[in-house]
């Protein structure tokens, strides 16, 4: 039956992994990349799926079993096969936790930096890559292996799987804390904030002016990276030109060698010719590096004894071409993001709101909001359009603030569960929930749902948290069809190895009675509490650092560090005085329309052109058929 069960779940989970791959993946991701990230997107939603599946097949132990002292060591070690026998979730629960580690632990950080190498052959970059992760594979190592020593003194015997799973266990369990409290809070705000839209607008136009100027960091950055490849071929070529002379022709006039600097110079060609819109933003190179030189010469990139560069530094180059480019489409969809959601608050702020779908909508009004996204307003006199304008006139901010009173109930909820983790009481809403849901051995599909509600907006939080952090940059997944390799890749890694201790998060939060219970998962991670502190307490006071870091986020603190370390968080927009608000503010509504001006002037011209094309072959034709009269 739990099979049965668990085939089409599995189908469910698949084909959302495989809707969000294909959602935000970019054209040209190879096959391989795509499968990868589905199939870890598959393993961390199989977790939360199958937990209320767990719950609702829990039983309770006969106590009798358990108290014959003479058949402890009997029943210790039939333990996990009466577990296994009772509750038919623990083989699911153990293939799921060893597969999941070895996928955030192993394939994805290797995946990850193969993809981010400069490298220009396959093997290459996976050499390359397998090297640099094993950097952190080794400060794991060290670590693992410390801890096993220091625990095998302490308690006198070697345990090695319980360690790895501790200190698995901790590190995620910090990350969830610092997610959690910081989605519990910007979760709901979100909602609240989007429900006004002059409140939206004005923030849109206050962060115009620091997208503008990222995305002319961007292109100055490539394009200082495409003038250093052009200096490292032109060093190749002064080079083969003076040892033609010479009649030696060692090292860069090999294949191998004359393939990396073709495909160096492919990559280059990828970005040789940007947007109209980036085109503009390139500049002279004296002006960008007036300050500090960021272009290597000819001599620079030559070796000491005057040869060319070696494959180690074209590949380093090939790696900075890539995060250049990276950077720039990251830049350049902020940017756009911003200017469309601008527009789009200007439609219900500004204007009447958005016309009806059979209105007619006048050259002036259809130039200002011309976009590369649809915005607001949709004039197909469609059912969709009809539903649309409906939606956006008139329940769109009434629905957007009860979704913000929602979430912000849920939020404090999960905080007052966490904060009440270490009293002995029970004093969790969840576990009250829960309690009214079980109907003894019945346990149906709304025992499941109940367990699952909680814990899906515990993941909700934490993941929206993950998705649109900044301080990523390029790994940071942006909209549909906009995201590179690397990014899934990197919001894949993270999302396997968070799963398990939210989930233990989750079942601490509930306080089930795992002792006296046939809880499948209780079972697979109980190898934890053999390790002192990180495997017992640690997970019971850890997370009262939720409320440390949700006040943290009531506060924008999370706004200041990253405005102290350089980065530009949109909560900024509200640390400033009344005076700088406004002077960024008409200088965003300068910048959006000035880039509206510009669509609109490419639109018409590129119109122009087409008539003229049109014209031009309708007279041609007309000209032909007089001739043949």
């Amino acid at each position: 039956t739990l099979v049965q069960s668990l085939i089409p779940l599995i189908f469910l989970l698949l084909c959302l992994a495989l809707y969000i791959v294909r959602h935000y993946v970019s054209p040209g991701t190879s096959w391989f990349i795509q499968f990868l990230v589905t199939c870890s997107f598959t393993f961390g939603f199989f977790g939360l799926a199958l937990m209320p599946i767990d719950l609702s097949l829990t039983t309770s132990i006969d106590s009798s079993d358990g108290n014959n002292d003479g058949n402890n060591d009997d029943n210790s070690s039939n333990n996990a096969a009466d577990y296994q026998s009772v509750n038919a979730t623990y083989v699911p629960w153990l293939v799921t936790y060893w597969s999941t580690m070895f996928l955030a632990f192993t394939i994805l950080p290797a995946t990850r930096e193969t993809l981010l190498s400069g490298y220009f052959s396959i093997t290459s970059r996976m050499r390359d890559g397998c090297r640099k992760a094993a950097r952190a594979y080794v400060l794991m190592a060290i670590v693992g292996i410390t801890s096993v020593i220091v625990l095998a003194v302490y308690l006198r015997d070697i345990h090695i799987i319980p360690v790895i799973m501790a200190l698995g266990n901790t590190y995620g369990l910090l990350l969830v804390c610092l997610l959690l409290g910081y989605g519990l809070v910007d979760l709901p705000r979100r909602w609240w904030r989007q429900a006004c839209p002059a409140s939206e607008l004005r923030r849109a136009r206050i962060m115009a002016g620091s997208a503008d100027e990222a995305l002319f960091d961007a292109v100055w950055e490539l394009q200082d990276c495409e003038e250093s490849i052009d200096a490292a071929v032109s060093a190749i070529e002064d080079a083969r030109q003076s040892s033609g002379h010479a009649g030696t022709g060692e090292g860069f006039e090999n294949e191998a060698y004359t393939k990396c600097v073709d495909k160096l110079l492919k990559w280059r060609d990828k970005t040789a010719t940007l947007s109209p819109e980036l085109e503009r933003r390139r500049t002279a190179s004296h002006r960008r590096n007036q300050d500090n030189g960021q272009i290597e010469n000819n001599a620079e990139l030559m070796g000491e004894d005057g040869t060319p560069p070696s494959i180690e530094t074209l590949a380093k180059l090939g790696a900075r071409l890539k995060r250049a480019q990276a950077n720039v489409v990251s830049a350049e969809q902020k940017w756009n993001s911003l200017v469309n959601r601008a527009r789009w608050f200007a439609d219900l702020t500004e204007g009447e709101g958005p016309p009806p779908p059979d209105s007619v909508v006048t050259p002036r009004r259809n130039a200002r909001v011309q976009t590369a996204e649809p915005l607001v307003m949709d004039q197909s006199n469609t059912m969709k359009g009809k539903m649309r304008y409906c939606w956006t006139r008139y329940f769109r901010s009434t629905g957007y603030r009860t979704m913000g009173m929602l979430t912000a109930g849920m939020s404090v909820m999960v905080l007052w569960s966490e904060a009440t983790l270490a009293i002995p009481i029970n004093l969790s809403p969840f576990a009250l929930f829960l309690g009214a849901a079980d109907k003894g051995e019945s346990r149906g599909i709304w025992y499941q749902i109940a367990a699952m509600v909680p814990l899906l907006y515990m993941s909700v939080c934490i993941f929206s948290s993950l998705f649109k952090l900044s301080i990523f940059g390029p790994f940071c997944l942006r909209g549909k069809k906009e995201s590179p390799g690397v990014a899934l890749v990197f919001n894949a890694q993270y999302l396997v190895r968070l799963q398990f201790p939210l989930i233990y998060n989750y079942l601490l939060v509930l306080k089930y009675d795992t002792s006296s219970t046939t809880c499948a998962f209780s079972k697979v991670m109980s190898h934890m509490e053999t390790v002192p502190f990180f495997g017992t307490s640690f997970n019971i006071y850890a997370p009262l650092l939720i409320l440390a870091f949700c006040a943290f986020t009531l506060v924008n603190g999370y706004a200041r560090l990253l405005g102290l370390l350089g980065f530009e968080h949109e909560d900024m927009v509200y640390l400033s005085d009344q005076e700088t608000l406004d002077s960024k503010e008409n200088e965003g509504i300068t910048l959006i329309r000035r880039h509206g001006e510009r669509q609109a002037s490419r639109s018409e011209t590129e119109d122009l052109k087409l008539r003229s094309e049109e014209d031009g072959g309708g007279r041609t034709n007309s000209s032909f058929r007089n001739g043949i009269v």
